[in-house]
């Protein structure tokens, strides 16, 4: 075998080689894993060569003749991170042969659709948090439904029983969230050769009613009083929640680099944002005192504005559940409730602020900028070098003059008007 100079793999270069007719083989100096190399015989192949667990590994990737250079790139790029996590693509590939040899179900498509998952994750084109709602939905919805049956022997009669039982045992909405996810990843199965159809292509979402709870004037000042038992840092999330309009998860998982405190604003980067584009989000001056005192607070070299040193991610996280913060305030409140449609939610926060922009006569294209809904058509590029004045106004409808204490900000929710709520929810 003569080994070729290392080289940036083009199709041209690649023609060449194999137009020679030897055996050879060469790496590209974008991927220095990545080798091409041809025979006597005729066979032209990519290949990850790679040193794992003290010993030289060679992962077949495909054929020239069937694969791109892009396509052998990416592919080498999801073999490494795989590698990178303790997998050997090989095993795994003799595993699903021998799963499709015995029994392939559906705990089975999963995993391997978590792992290109994880690749994506890597390749910033999906989000952590994405992936963790995925595992959450198919332990508790997904997985359960299709027992032990084996997906190569399902029929368009099984995956019409499968929906029926989503229809019947779970709520509109989180049947919508189970449809989704084995919609996903039998494509996904289907794409990568796994299996040779998908049974729920066509399947259409359940038609659910949406949520439209509101904090009221009364809500909102027994919310705001709630917290005053609360330690310091569950008071600031609830109000920069309530002053920027923003996501839970996003909210808690902010960090300092995101804050620019000469402009004021707070860039979202499009790995936290639901649309998977950026976002850029004006502070007002008393959301900028709360951030200015936890700074100065902060211990060196913190990365979080919300720390917990307890938390696997290092920031607060809030499930929501029994004995989270966020129950014991509601409940404090007087806004739980065992009726999910009635109990507040902190999504509901976002609505709440979205609404008070509307009362304050802000246009609707406004408060869709502030919140960062996917349906704003402007680019992330043109956004942020868009003049933020008008957001910025938007929101500082909602909170005049600054905010030092709670008692102020229940002073500004008295001048408020139940049937200005009413406004905001015809046209969200």
């Amino acid at each position: 075998m003569v080994k070729v100079e290392r080289f940036k793999f083009t199709k041209i270069k690649l023609q060449s080689l194999v137009n020679k007719g030897l055996a050879q083989r060469c790496s590209d100096s974008e991927i220095k894993e990545l080798h091409f190399e041809t025979t006597l015989k005729g066979g032209q192949f990519f290949k990850l060569i790679k040193k794992h667990q003290g010993r030289k590994l060679t992962i077949k990737l495909g054929s020239f003749s069937s694969m791109t250079v892009e396509q052998a790139r990416k592919a080498a790029l999801e073999n490494l991170e795989l590698l990178r996590q303790g997998i050997d693509p090989n095993a795994q590939k003799k595993a699903q042969k021998e799963r499709r040899l015995n029994g392939f179900y559906y705990a089975d498509l999963f995993a391997t659709y978590r792992a290109d998952f994880l690749v994506r994750i890597k390749a910033g084109e999906r989000r952590p948090k994405s992936l963790a709602d995925a595992e959450s939905i198919f332990n508790l919805h997904t997985n359960p439904l299709f027992k032990n049956k084996d997906v190569r022997e399902l029929t368009n009669d099984d995956a019409r029983k499968i929906i029926a039982n989503l229809k019947t045992s779970k709520s509109a909405a989180t049947s919508n969230k189970a449809l989704s996810q084995i919609k996903s990843v039998f494509n996904f199965a289907k794409r990568e050769g796994l299996l040779d159809d998908n049974h729920f292509a066509v399947a259409k979402k359940f038609a659910e009613q949406p949520r439209e709870r509101v904090l009221t004037q009364d809500e909102e000042a027994r919310l705001l009083t709630a917290l005053d038992d609360e330690p310091q840092i569950y008071k600031d999330i609830v109000l920069i929640a309530l002053m920027t309009g923003q996501r839970k998860n996003c909210v808690l998982s902010m960090c300092w680099e995101e804050i620019d405190p000469q402009q004021s604003i707070w860039a979202i980067p499009a790995s936290k944002a639901k649309s998977k584009k950026g976002l850029v989000v004006p502070l007002i001056p008393s959301a900028m005192e709360i951030l200015t005192r936890r700074s100065r607070e902060a211990e060196k070299g913190e990365k979080f504005v919300f720390p917990n040193k307890r938390s696997k991610l290092g920031h607060v996280v809030e499930k929501t559940g029994q004995g989270s913060f966020w129950r014991r305030v509601t409940k404090r409140a007087g806004l739980y409730s065992d009726d999910k449609a009635q109990r507040l939610t902190f999504h509901d926060l976002r609505r709440s602020t979205a609404t008070r922009m509307a009362r304050a006569g802000i246009e609707l294209a406004i408060i869709q900028k502030a919140l960062g809904h996917s349906s704003i058509a402007i680019t992330q590029r043109t956004y942020a070098h868009h003049d933020l004045s008008q957001v910025r106004a938007g929101l500082e409808h909602i909170r005049n003059e600054p905010i030092s204490t709670v008692d102020a900000l229940k002073e500004q929710l008295k001048a408020l008007t139940p049937e200005q709520r009413k406004e905001l929810l015809g046209g969200l």
